[in-house]
């Protein structure tokens, strides 16, 4: 029983499921039970992570819950904010665009989130992080990242939410780029002249449904990693496209699997990254793993 006297703090993007946020902020209440020690939107100034830590502080000797109301997008911003990710244990209320962590942990909609604010129970799950910046689910770089932005502006525009990071996908088959890369792992270095994409997950499926690593876990202390030569082609692009959309692409001649703990990219020129979604830019990755770092609230 998650309720009893504890504390608990609402991170909400007003923005997140056309408004929806807001009747969900109220419904995370009323299953409460009480009132939180604070409700703070999201937003990318100083002040919001210090919002976090002024409430987090507050909340004395309990461990508060982090309730996020809003999608990917927002659960990264509120987990980066953290000055101390075990400080607190998220949990996730999904309403926007983008929600491909909440599934994977159990939680199917909005009510199967408030039922575990009732009834859940924690889970110590891995988190990682890329040139200082935590994820929980997923890194792309190269074509994977490309298509995230592109995704990203068809659904700004209102158009196939559904869709938008499908729809980017079959865009991105005609404007890949392929870059020359070194990879260093434990285990060794490597090279390729011919890199169109890496997929460095935690998790095992991003983009509304694609399989980018399948075989991922959040508790194993591994990143499951994966760098994708280039296949000269639509065709071929389209047909590893279904693949990495079925999970069925590893072990085909042009996916290398680099299961690690830590993993160093290093690019002939500045590339597309996203972080669980968020658009980024690089021209390295230093990338780790926290084995267990973070408690999330899952359903019974």
């Amino acid at each position: 029983m998650v309720r009893g006297d504890r504390a608990y703090i609402v991170v909400a993007n007003r923005w997140a499921g056309t408004g929806e946020s807001r009747q969900l902020a109220g419904a995370v209440e009323r299953a409460m039970e009480r009132a939180p020690l604070a409700v703070i939107e999201t937003d990318f100034t100083a002040a919001f992570k210090r919002n976090i830590s002024d409430a987090i502080a507050r909340a004395a000797t309990t461990r508060p819950l982090l309730i996020c109301v809003g999608g990917d997008g927002t659960l990264s911003l509120a987990f980066n904010a953290l000055r101390d990710p075990a400080a607190v244990t998220l949990a996730m209320v999904p309403c926007g665009s983008g929600n491909d962590l909440a599934p994977m942990l159990g939680i199917k909609s909005s009510d199967s989130a408030l039922s575990a604010l009732r009834d859940g129970i924690e889970r110590s799950i891995d988190y990682g992080s890329v040139n200082g910046r935590r994820f929980l689910n997923c890194v792309g770089i190269g074509l994977d990242a490309e298509v995230a932005g592109m995704a990203a502006r068809i659904r700004a525009r209102g158009l196939a939410r559904g869709f938008s990071y499908y729809l980017a996908a079959l865009r991105g088959l005609l404007m890949v780029k392929p870059v020359g890369a070194r990879v260093r792992t434990a285990t060794g270095e490597l090279r390729f002249d011919d890199l169109v994409m890496m997929t460095i997950g935690n998790g095992c499926w991003y983009g509304g449904g694609f399989l980018g690593a399948p075989d991922a876990k959040f508790d194993d202390g591994v990143l499951d990693c994966y760098a994708f030569r280039d296949v000269p082609g639509v065709l071929a692009r389209f047909a590893l496209m279904q693949r990495i959309r079925a999970g069925t692409h590893v072990g085909q001649p042009n996916v290398k699997a680099l299961p690690s703990d830590r993993i160093t990219v290093t690019f002939d020129r500045e590339v597309a990254m996203h972080i669980d979604g968020e658009p980024a830019s690089c021209r390295s990755a230093d990338v780790s793993v926290t084995a267990r770092g973070a408690s999330v609230l899952v359903p019974a």
